[in-house]
């Protein structure tokens, strides 16, 4: 499934298609709060966001910072 998912992100990516990288972000969100998702797709969109960019087109029409935990004192766990 990650697969999957990284495919698409990448061919939204090279196309700047926004249809597609808003559906793929629509699967990331239903896996993140599914309780009964895999606990591996639950954990793609966190996974994604340590590998882009904060400022890529990527990272900001997944909306990655979401998945994203800022710890007391301002450190980023992914």
């Amino acid at each position: 499934m990650e697969q999957t998912i990284r495919e698409i992100i990448t061919q939204a990516d090279d196309e700047r298609n926004f249809d597609l990288i808003r559906w793929a972000k629509d699967i990331l969100d239903e896996f993140a709060s599914a309780h009964n998702c895999p606990p591996d797709w639950q954990c793609i969109g966190a996974g994604l966001a340590g590998e882009y960019p904060a400022d890529s087109w990527v990272y900001e029409n997944l909306e990655l910072y979401n998945f994203v935990e800022i710890r007391e004192g301002g450190e980023k766990q992914i």
